[in-house]
């Protein structure tokens, strides 16, 4: 019980951080948001790092490694001219994710699954490769690696309706969503809503993955 309620207040606290953020976007607080847009990612770290006790230990400490990139990719993000080095932290956690997935079960090969992602992805790409201009390439990469991680991630749904896994799934399509608003955003043009679309998905993406640590655990394995 109290380590719910801990683990609540941390939540509570990701929401308010995140929320700040936002805000801190909208009004073009620069300090506000240079404290408040890493301090949001630092605090779903946490959730791993101080509850996830019983889970999958390869898979944590890979999930835990994917969060501190994805750190990384905030604070470069903050300026634009590190915008490619924020796309290569972000395509790194990625890949640690999607590492950190197939642990559990292995590389799951459910195409039925992946049509659909390849479909999003494909209209995604059309929409944005006359905009991209040198970033070709990056971006190809980085829209191949974000479906090739959602792909794994509502494999092993599928594979086994768990709460982790439903968590992981959500998570990880949230991502793709995120990122999809981001790329519009900065390579066609803004909108009111944004950043509010970008920053309430991301780090919802995040945090349902970080959680997924706690909720999937040794048993899950040695039972598939």
């Amino acid at each position: 019980m109290k380590q719910f309620m801990k683990k609540s207040i941390l939540l509570i606290l990701i929401i308010i951080s995140v929320l700040c953020t936002i805000i801190s976007s909208y009004i073009e607080n620069t300090i506000m948001h240079y404290i408040f847009k890493p301090l949001s990612t630092i605090l779903v770290i946490l959730l791993p790092f101080l509850y996830a006790k019983n889970g999958l230990k390869p898979y944590k400490n890979i999930i835990l490694i994917g969060l501190v990139f994805c750190l990384f990719g905030d604070v470069f993000l903050m300026f634009d001219t590190y915008f490619v080095f924020g796309l290569a932290s972000f395509l790194i956690g990625h890949l640690f994710f999607v590492y950190g997935f197939t642990t559990i079960n292995g590389f799951l090969w459910n195409i039925k699954t992946l049509i659909p992602l390849l479909i999003i992805a494909s209209l995604i790409f059309f929409n944005l490769k006359d905009h991209l201009g040198n970033l070709m390439i990056p971006v190809i990469l980085y829209v191949t690696c974000i479906v090739l991680m959602a792909w794994q991630a509502i494999n092993l749904y599928v594979w086994k309706k768990e709460y982790g896994f439903l968590l992981i799934a959500i998570g990880a399509s949230l991502f793709l969503v995120s990122d999809s608003v981001l790329s519009y955003r900065r390579f066609i043009a803004d909108f009111t809503i944004a950043q509010f679309l970008v920053s309430s998905t991301y780090w919802s993406a995040v945090t349902l993955i970080s959680l997924s640590t706690i909720h999937i655990h040794n048993k899950t394995k040695t039972n598939a």
